[in-house]
């Protein structure tokens, strides 16, 4: 987490890791080694939004920064000054900012709000 992490955060933080069982804790480094984020990148072709936090030490900036790059239909980049890894306890209300505009750009039918029209029956 970022050095501005507030208390009631970090405890949110360490309740999501310690609840999660240790031999799976254990092997998520060896997943995040051999995961090769290139190989299905072009397939990505969704409007996508890459959120980072400038002080996050497990994926840091600059990885964010090549993955909004690489991506085919990148709609931005976002990057929270002082955040860490855990950016949407960190800062909830910028994430959630970037996933509103996100899911603006979504034409209307496909939008879960959006009214469907119902399909004609057919005549037999």
């Amino acid at each position: 987490m970022g050095p501005a992490a507030r208390p009631d955060q970090i405890e949110a933080c360490a309740r999501i890791v310690h609840g999660c069982p240790t031999g799976v804790r254990y092997a998520w480094p060896q997943v995040l080694a051999g995961l090769d984020l290139e190989a299905g990148l072009a397939a990505l072709t969704v409007p996508t939004a890459v959120i980072g936090g400038t002080e996050d030490r497990l994926t840091p900036i600059l990885h964010a920064r090549a993955l909004a790059a690489a991506l085919p239909d990148c709609t931005g980049l976002t990057e929270l000054p002082g955040m860490g890894h855990m950016t949407p306890i960190e800062a909830p209300d910028a994430v959630i900012r970037v996933i509103r505009e996100l899911a603006a750009r979504r034409p209307a039918q496909h939008r879960p709000d959006t009214p469907q029209a119902t399909p004609k029956e057919k005549t037999p």
